[in-house]
């Protein structure tokens, strides 16, 4: 089951950050719906739009805030050593009427793997953007796929709600790691996986013993006809590990990995490069180096 609670912006960032991982909260009816085990999805109360989602670990019932103040450990609570801890803090939020009524809980959490669905679609519009149709909101790369950032921003939020924040959230939690802030973060690109003439600046490397590449079933005859082809994109994108292949391979159906002979590849002279976010990336992979895995 999933709840949904609001926070105020400072234990927000620190739950979200996993600094907080207890949230103190009144025992009440809506508070005794909670099991070990629900979700609950926080709310930033400054900007609605910021949610973050935890998986309830454990319930620390009290009768009093003074006895949970005395019992769990304030640090986990949103306190810092430097900060006195008050019972009476939480008078603010809760009557003492109400504290004596229901009781008091410790809420302890731990972060889980989500992304609000609408910030997942406004990711996939940025990539849309920064990798294959920039013109499309009006937006300029320059010669190396970096966009300004106030206009990438600016050109989103013609469509999508977008601020500075989410598109941080955007490029930090994104599990492929598919962006790159410059230092001052005035800038922004895609890592890789362009199907418009930029340079990202990749170095040439020596690749590993042994790449993997994750696919459908449904294009193997034509993998192992012509091999691995860059198709719409400048190169193949091959994995560094057999696991992160098959979980590529499931994004377009029923998975196949093939194993590349990198090595060998590299001494008859074609180049490998990797990316920031360790994908390698040749211009092709002709079917002599290609193994497909049972």
């Amino acid at each position: 089951m999933i709840h949904h609670m609001k926070l105020k912006p400072i234990p927000f960032h620190q739950m979200k950050g996993g600094a907080k991982t207890i949230e103190l909260r009144l025992y009440d009816p809506k508070r005794q719906q909670i099991k070990i085990g629900d979700q609950i999805e926080f709310i930033n109360t400054q900007d609605k739009t910021e949610k973050f989602r935890v998986k309830v670990n454990a319930l620390h019932r009290f009768a009093s805030f003074s006895e949970l103040y005395r019992t769990l450990p304030l640090t986990a609570c949103g306190y810092s050593d430097a900060t006195k801890a008050d019972p009476n803090d939480m008078n603010q939020y809760y009557s003492l009427e109400d504290q004596q009524k229901h009781g008091v809980v410790g809420i302890e959490v731990e972060l889980v793997n989500w992304k609000d669905a609408q910030l997942e679609k406004t990711s996939r519009y940025i990539s849309f953007l920064l990798r294959h149709h920039p013109e499309a909101a009006g937006l300029t790369l320059d010669a190396h796929g970096w966009a300004n950032t106030a206009e990438l921003i600016e050109c989103v939020s013609k469509t999508r709600h977008i601020t500075m924040t989410l598109l941080e959230q955007i490029v930090s939690t994104d599990e492929k790691q598919r962006y790159a802030f410059n230092a001052d973060k005035s800038l922004i690109r895609a890592n890789q996986g362009h199907s418009i003439p930029v340079d990202v600046e990749l170095t040439s490397s020596a690749p590993p013993e042994k790449l993997w590449h994750g696919t459908a079933k449904k294009y193997m005859e034509s993998i192992d006809k012509n091999g691995l082809l860059s198709q719409n994109r400048l190169y193949v994108h091959l994995s560094s590990d057999y696991q992160t292949a098959v979980t590529v391979g499931r994004r377009h159906g029923e998975p196949v990995v093939y194993t590349i002979n990198s090595a060998q590849m590299y001494a008859d002279g074609y180049i490998f490069y990797r990316s920031v976010n360790n994908v390698w990336l040749t211009k092709n992979v002709p079917p002599i180096y290609l193994h497909k895995e049972d």
